[in-house]
Parts: C-alpha cells; sequence; structure tokens
C-alpha cells in the first residue's frame, strides 16, 4: 500500500523509504539546492522561489493525503520522494537522489516499487513533471515507459505518464 510509512523497497535490499518530519527539512534544503537549483534556476530562468517550494513541503508534511519521505540507503538519507494519490492516479511531485547516489539502480528499484504498489492499490497511472533541461531524468523515465502528455509552458517542464493499465506483469 502507498502510505507514509517506513518501506523497504525490496527484500534484502538496503534502500528505504523513512516518513520525512519537519526535523528533516535541512536535508532536504540541502538537497534540492545542492541537485536541482542549476536545473531549476535555468529552466525559470531565474524565477523560482525555493523558499515558497519549502514552505509547501512543510505544509506537505503536514497533510494525510501526501506522502512525504527520505530515500535511505543503510539508513542514510541519500534522496528525497514527495507524491499524492488522487482517484486512480499517483503525481510524484519530487524525487530526487544525492549525485553519489544516481545511476546505481536506485532510482529504478524505487520506480518498480512505485508501480508495485500502485498496482496493489488499483492506480492506473503515475505522472510527473520533468524540467525540460533535465536530459538525465528526462531519459530515464522515457526508459522505464513514461510518455510527455504536456507541458507547462511557464516552468518549461513537460508532464510525463506512465499508464500501469497498459503494462505487462
Amino acid at each position: 500500500m502507498l502510505n507514509n510509512e517506513d518501506t523497504n523497497i525490496s527484500e534484502n535490499s538496503q534502500i528505504s523509504l523513512r516518513k520525512a518530519t519537519l526535523a528533516d527539512m535541512a536535508f532536504i534544503r540541502d538537497l534540492f539546492y545542492s541537485e536541482m537549483d542549476e536545473i531549476v534556476n535555468e529552466a525559470w530562468q531565474g524565477r523560482f522561489r525555493w523558499e515558497g517550494w519549502f514552505n509547501d513541503v512543510q505544509k506537505a508534511l503536514e497533510l494525510e493525503s501526501h506522502i512525504v519521505q527520505l530515500i535511505q540507503f543503510t539508513n542514510q538519507n541519500i534522496g528525497f520522494l514527495w507524491m499524492n494519490k488522487e482517484d486512480r492516479n499517483l503525481w510524484i511531485t519530487a524525487i530526487v537522489l544525492k549525485k553519489e547516489w544516481q545511476r546505481r539502480n536506485i532510482g529504478s528499484k524505487i520506480m518498480t516499487h512505485l508501480v508495485g504498489e500502485c498496482r496493489s492499490d488499483g492506480i492506473n497511472t503515475i505522472e510527473l513533471g520533468v524540467q525540460k533541461n533535465n536530459n538525465a531524468a528526462l531519459r530515464f523515465y522515457s526508459e522505464i515507459g513514461f510518455e510527455r502528455f504536456d507541458q507547462v509552458r511557464s516552468a518549461r517542464t513537460d508532464l510525463l505518464r506512465l499508464k500501469l493499465i497498459n503494462l505487462e506483469d
């Protein structure tokens, strides 16, 4: 079940998801400034305001409809995941790994886990937005079956969708 509880990603895996708390905001801020600031500022042409976004994260921590988790490797924080369910859709607001943890199959394991959980919960689609200049993320999501379905022009963001009802088991 998709929920905000602590979860191991797979059996014998050292990768887990832990419910984020307000005490984790310093890690979340540092992660986004170090990994996403350059990409987001280029896409938004310097108009993006992180403080408003961090306020939204803090509010989401208190909402039952939002799932806000830290990605951990042997209890060490290595990333962040924020999502929410609406009807038969899962929207991923953010998923970010520290650069040194990227390209280690962790994102693939997390997405495989999420797809399995979504299927169990009767969710038909997973959607997310990717900055058009984030070529690595666009390539990653394309390789696992996400397709572009719209664009937010002001943010230079491609909206991507993975239709679970079309996937083979």
